[in-house]
Parts: C-alpha cells; sequence; structure tokens
C-alpha cells in the first residue's frame, strides 16, 4: 500500500456532492480541488477542513485541524480511513419549475374568481458548504439538482403563491395586467426563497417568473367581461355628456326639461298620421300627458289666432310700485322689482337668480337648494 495519495474527483454539473472514501490517507497524500470546487474532509462524522480550487499537499502547515489525527500516529506516516466530500459550487441555471397546482383570486378589476398558474426558471448554487452537507446531504455519497429541486420545492411554491396573491388582491393588479410586473415580482419571490432557504446553505439565482395565466375558459371569460365592461363604461360617458350639453342648452336658451319633453311629444304628435286623437293612442299618452299636450298646443294655436299685443311707445310711462309685473321685491331696501330683473332699480342690488338643475336641466326658483324635478342638489 503506498503512503502517497492523490485525491481528487471530477464532477458532472448536475452533481452538487460526491463523497470519496480515502482508505490509506496519510500526512504525504495531495488535494486537488478543481475549480468551482470545494472540498471538506470527514473523519468519525466530523467536518475537518474546508479546501478552495488548487493543489493541497496536507503534510503542510494549512491543515491545522488535521494535524491532531496524525500526532498520535508514528509521526503521521501510518495511513488511516477519512471521507472527503468534494462539493461542486458552480451555478445551475436550468431549473424549470410551474405551479404545482392553481391559485383561486378574484380580479381586483373585473370581478370574477379565476383559476392562476405561473411558470418559469431558476437556478441555484451551493453557498456554504459545510452547512450544505451537515443539514441537506448528511451521510448520502452523492447528491444532484433533482435533489435540491425536490428539497426546496415546497418552499419555493409557497414563495410564489404568496407573491402573486399579494400582487393581485392587495396591490389590486388585474390578471390580465399583471404581466407588466413580472421583472418586480421576481427579484420579490428570489428574495423570499433565499430568505426561506438560508440554513441550507443554498441559494437560488436568476429567479424568473416566465408566465401568469388563467386558466383557457377563465381567460375567455375575463376578457368578454373587460369588453362589456368597457362598452358600458362609454355608453355612460356619452349619455353623461349628451346630458350634459341638453342641460347647457336649457339654461342657455332659457326653457326646462319638461317644456322640453313636451315639445318632444307635439313633435311626434305632428309627424304621426290619422290626427291628434290617433296619435295619442299610437304613442299610448296616458289622459294626463295628453291633457297637458293638449293644452300647450290649444295655447300655441290661440296664440297664433289672436291678434298680437300692441307695441309700447318709446314714450310710456314705468310701471310704479303697484305695477302688476312688479312680482317680488328686492331683499335688500324692499323697494319691488320686476320679474327678470338682475339688479334693483332702487338701490342697485344683484337680485337672486332662477337656477337649472346641471343633471335634467330644470328651471329651479331662486334660493333652491335641491331640484325640484329629480332631486339633484343644486350649486350655491
Amino acid at each position: 500500500m503506498s503512503l502517497l495519495q492523490l485525491i481528487e474527483q471530477e464532477m458532472k454539473n448536475d452533481q452538487l456532492v460526491v463523497r470519496s472514501h480515502i482508505e490509506d490517507f496519510n500526512a504525504k497524500s495531495q488535494l486537488i480541488v478543481y475549480e468551482s470546487q470545494e472540498a471538506i474532509f470527514y473523519k468519525n462524522g466530523q467536518a475537518l477542513d474546508l479546501f478552495g480550487p488548487g493543489r493541497h499537499t496536507l503534510s503542510s502547515e494549512n491543515v491545522p485541524v488535521l494535524k491532531r489525527f496524525f500526532s498520535h500516529l508514528f509521526g503521521g506516516k501510518t495511513p488511516l480511513p477519512c471521507d472527503v466530500y468534494f462539493v461542486n459550487k458552480v451555478n445551475v441555471l436550468d431549473i424549470i419549475w410551474g405551479t404545482d397546482s392553481p391559485v383561486q383570486l378574484e380580479d381586483p378589476k373585473y370581478p370574477m374568481l379565476v383559476s392562476v398558474r405561473a411558470n418559469g426558471q431558476t437556478g441555484v448554487r451551493v453557498k456554504d458548504s459545510r452547512r450544505f452537507l451537515v443539514n441537506v446531504v448528511g451521510q448520502l455519497k452523492e447528491y444532484t439538482v433533482d435533489g435540491v429541486r425536490r428539497a426546496i420545492k415546497g418552499m419555493m411554491m409557497a414563495a410564489i403563491k404568496e407573491s402573486i396573491a399579494v400582487a393581485i388582491v392587495e396591490k389590486k393588479i388585474s390578471i390580465l395586467e399583471v404581466a407588466t410586473k413580472l421583472t418586480e415580482l421576481s427579484a420579490t419571490i428570489g428574495q423570499k426563497l433565499n430568505a426561506a432557504i438560508a440554513d441550507l446553505g443554498i441559494e437560488t439565482t436568476h429567479f424568473t417568473l416566465s408566465a401568469i395565466l388563467p386558466s383557457d375558459g377563465d381567460l375567455d371569460e375575463l376578457k368578454a367581461l373587460k369588453k362589456t365592461m368597457m362598452n358600458t363604461e362609454a355608453d355612460m360617458y356619452r349619455e353623461r355628456r349628451e346630458s350634459e350639453t341638453r342641460a347647457y342648452a336649457r339654461a342657455t336658451e332659457g326653457y326646462t326639461y319638461q317644456e322640453e319633453r313636451r315639445f318632444d311629444v307635439m313633435e311626434g304628435a305632428a309627424k304621426n298620421e290619422g290626427g291628434a286623437g290617433g296619435s295619442f293612442i299610437n304613442m299610448g299618452v296616458g289622459l294626463g300627458m295628453g291633457a297637458g299636450v293638449g293644452k300647450e298646443m290649444g295655447n300655441m294655436y290661440a296664440g297664433i289666432m289672436q291678434p298680437s299685443a300692441p307695441v309700447p311707445t318709446p314714450n310710456a310711462v314705468a310701471p310704479n310700485a303697484s305695477a302688476p309685473n312688479a312680482e317680488k321685491v328686492c331683499p335688500s331696501c324692499g323697494a319691488p322689482v320686476a320679474t327678470g330683473a338682475k339688479f334693483c332699480s332702487n338701490c342697485g342690488q344683484p337680485q337672486p337668480q332662477a337656477k337649472f338643475c346641471p343633471e335634467c336641466g330644470t328651471r329651479c326658483e331662486a334660493g333652491s337648494k335641491f331640484c325640484m324635478n329629480c332631486g339633484t342638489k343644486l350649486n350655491a
């Protein structure tokens, strides 16, 4: 048996740990550690010195822990068995992952429950060789990347599902828009996962969240709901703009919502054939509305048939305090003020003016706080 031993171990990329049992290890043995490797000596189940890349002569002063094992063995020349664990510290970047079960979430923008899945890719590497051997590998002769994948799968799924739920539920990001947050979510999940597996002596690198997608049926239903809501919002906006335009026109031209409706009814009656009676029946107009419209039409025709009122001459005398058109008094001085006047002719103070409802356009008396037609609150 030779007392000079060369200790080395070639490893594949998917091998993270390989144990090498040395029977005739002695103080003249040499250890070769390749790049991206570390080697740890074990004796009687105890982890001894750790060696980085390079060629190491074990009888040199750089092996302080091993010296005590040779000091009592004939000057350190007698061989003894031991184990050397070679740890591969290369970054393994081809770990593909996917959620093992869908996550049930309610979309915050389009109210419906959706089953969401996610997938992506990550890398893994050994960060602390000694901790990894003690807490994960134990007495196994070999440990591969697949073993790490199984070991961290549960913690990875928990971190992924929690982060997706927080983004969608708490930050109110729609499932249809979450694709814009993949980079941010990837960083968040990677940090959570590394915090969870720190005691194992390993870490994930280049964690990537590739996609967050609902099931096909939920995706189609969600898109249809989005389209419906967008159309509804567009219709509501268009109706609101048209209502605002009509209300502004009424306020500008000086007529009310009720007057506009009566004009519409009369216009429809005039367009229908079969006379006024037939038109009212065809339109389903009730007796109350018909009476109002008939009265309006009667007044209109009566106005046409009646002779025009005489035009006042420039020398006409202005009405006094008891004139019929002096329908209100000035709140400041009590002098009579003609209807429609904006200022008092006696004291010059501005007079309260009628208001128009911004919602239905109804003319409301001065000082009114709410519309008498639709109940909308009026501006002061």
